[in-house]
């Protein structure tokens, strides 16, 4: 779209006295001063541009409720942005910021505000005057740390931070008493202040790909948290407190240096999904047991040795993975997890199965590769819903004749096994 009929768009929104006006993806380069005279606009939508700056006539659009200039060429914001005391939600996402004018903290309107994907390394202390701000955006950015008045957002309840350099929080963070969800992925925080646990109402954390060594007992007065991401950190346990998470339904610390779980984790009443892979785990606390509604288990790439009965009375798990780990043999009671639907245990040294793997009658998938095992029990024909079975890399020569229909329905791979002649002949898959 040429000047001329932009400008020709312009005077005809304007006499029309539209509300709204879209010119997204139409190339513009340049926004010329005409567009101040919408002063009945209340929606503008400039996103997908190469619009490199916008004019100070911008500030005339005192209507305005909503500004999209998302994915432009923006190296600054006119100050006078700040007049437009009527913006609700302002978004400025991928441009190439490097800073957000002071005149922001006239927008006492300002509802949610999106600045990722910039190139911002501070905010302006004026951001804590937005009192009405309750969603902002900030991942992507270069940020290396907040300015006391972030904490005077005291409507907050989003806030994204991931994928910035920021090394600490301020300590009066536990004044956003708001805070539903905070997202801190991907920085470089060392620690997570004590105040943390004044949050009360937060519901999702994720701190994960920072370097934290540890996490503050007070984590624990989050009783409504819900959800709690800390993988890929230092972290080699986790504080006693944790167990007053009473309300957890997902919790995830994998790839990090815990040699052990507080037993305080059976509180956790209300676990689903627990992820510990990656870590150093030589075994877990028998209270484990006592999570009966998980339905996800992962403890891939860990030092245990054997599968706990304790996980065996877990009734309701559908997904375990235990690959990568030491483990020799597999207790009997492991036929009580009726509901499995996928278990990897490849990568281990097992060297027999117990018969009673056979009532895994819901498993579909079961990884086995890469033991010791010289032989499987026929029990196994009882699986019933199994659509792949991997045995490749082991040390079978051959498999219970009650089997054949699941070689013959190629179910089963087996290739890296010292078979025996016959029963090259029904390796199935053998990739």
């Amino acid at each position: 779209m040429n000047q001329t009929e932009l400008i020709a768009i312009i005077g005809k929104t304007r006499n029309d006295g539209l509300t709204e006006l879209d010119l997204s993806k139409e190339d513009l380069e340049f926004l010329p001063a005409e567009i101040g005279d919408l002063t009945d606009l209340l929606e503008l939508d400039l996103s997908g541009n190469l619009l490199i700056e916008l004019p100070p006539e911008i500030g005339k659009l005192t209507n305005l409720t909503r500004l999209n200039i998302r994915n432009n060429q923006l190296t600054a914001l006119p100050p006078e942005i700040g007049n437009l005391k009527n913006l609700i939600g302002l978004y400025v996402q991928s441009n190439q910021l490097a800073n957000l004018p002071s005149q922001i903290s006239q927008l006492s309107k300002l509802n949610r505000l999106n600045a990722s994907h910039n190139q911002l390394t501070e905010l302006p202390a004026e951001i804590g005057e937005l009192n009405l701000l309750s969603w902002l955006y900030m991942a992507s950015n270069g940020l290396g740390d907040l300015p006391l008045e972030f904490c005077n957002l005291s409507g907050l309840t989003d806030c994204y931070l991931q994928d910035n350099q920021l090394t600490n929080l301020p300590s009066a963070i536990g004044n956003l008493t708001g805070l539903t969800e905070l997202h801190l992925d991907n920085n470089q925080l060392v620690e997570i202040p004590s105040a943390i646990g004044n949050l009360n109402n937060l519901k999702v954390i994720y701190l994960r790909g920072n370097k934290l060594a540890a996490i503050p007992q007070e984590i624990g007065n989050l009783t409504n948290l819900t959800w709690l991401y800390l993988g890929g950190n230092e972290l080699t346990t986790l504080p006693a407190e944790i167990g007053g998470l009473t309300s957890l339904t997902g919790l995830y610390v994998e790839n990090n240096r815990m040699a052990k779980m507080p037993p305080e984790i059976s509180n956790l009443t209300n676990l689903i999904w627990l992820y510990l892979d990656g870590n150093q785990l030589k075994e877990l606390p028998d209270e484990v047991g006592q999570l009966t509604q998980l339905i996800q288990l992962s403890l891939r790439n860990n030092q245990l040795t054997e599968l706990s009965r304790e996980i065996c009375s877990l009734t309701n798990l559908v997904y375990v993975d235990l690959a990568h780990n030491k483990l020799t043999y597999l207790p009997p009671e492991m036929g009580q997890l009726t509901a499995l639907n996928e278990l990897h245990l490849n990568d281990n040294l097992l060297r027999s199965l117990p018969p009673e793997i056979g009532d895994l009658s819901e498993l579909i998938d079961c990884f086995l590769s890469n033991n010791h095992l010289t032989s499987v029990p026929g029990t196994m024909s009882n699986m019933e819903s199994l659509e792949r079975l991997f045995l490749s890399d082991n040390l079978l020569t051959s498999l219970p004749s009650e089997m054949d229909d699941l070689v013959s329905r190629e179910i089963v791979t087996m290739s890296g096994n010292p078979l025996s002649g016959n029963q090259h002949q029904h390796e199935g898959h053998t990739h």
